[in-house]
C-alpha cells in the first residue's frame, strides 16, 4: 500500500499518508496541493456514496463502491463497522483501522471528525505502510 486516507462521513479528508514518490512530484510545478487532496477525498467519498444507491437488482443491498482498478491504480475502500455496510479489502486496510482505533478514537485530546494529528498514529501508520 502506497498510501491511505481517512476520510470522514461528509466527505472530508482528515488523514493521509503517502510512501511513494509521486509522478507528478517530479515536476514541482504539477505537484498537488492540500486543496486537490481534498476535492479528490470529496469526489471519492461521492462516488461511493452514488454506486450504494444505484444497485440495479431491486431488493438487493449494495455496498457501494469497494475496489476501482486502473492502469497503475488499485483503489480499496473500506467503511468502518460504525456505518452500514463493512467492505473487507485487504488486511493492510484492516490493521490500519486497528490502528486509527487504538491511537485515534482512544485519544482523548482528538475530536471526531476532525483532522487527526496524533504523532503516535503516523508513526504507526508510516511503519505499517513501509
Amino acid at each position: 500500500m502506497s498510501s491511505l486516507w481517512i476520510i470522514n462521513k461528509a466527505g472530508g479528508l482528515v488523514f493521509q499518508s503517502e510512501h511513494f514518490q509521486y509522478p507528478h512530484k517530479a515536476n514541482e510545478e504539477t505537484e498537488l496541493s492540500s486543496n486537490d487532496y481534498l476535492v479528490l477525498a470529496g469526489t471519492l467519498h461521492g462516488i461511493h456514496a452514488i454506486s450504494a444507491r444505484i444497485t440495479p437488482t431491486p431488493g438487493k443491498v449494495c455496498a457501494g463502491l469497494e475496489v476501482l482498478e486502473a492502469d497503475n491504480l488499485l483503489i480499496h475502500v473500506k467503511m468502518t463497522e460504525t456505518d452500514r455496510t463493512h467492505a473487507n479489502p485487504g488486511k493492510t486496510l484492516e490493521d490500519s483501522y486497528g490502528l486509527y482505533v487504538d491511537y485515534v478514537m482512544k485519544d482523548p485530546f482528538y475530536i471526531a471528525e476532525m483532522p487527526i494529528r496524533v504523532e503516535a498514529f503516523e508513526r504507526k501508520v508510516a511503519d505499517l505502510l513501509t
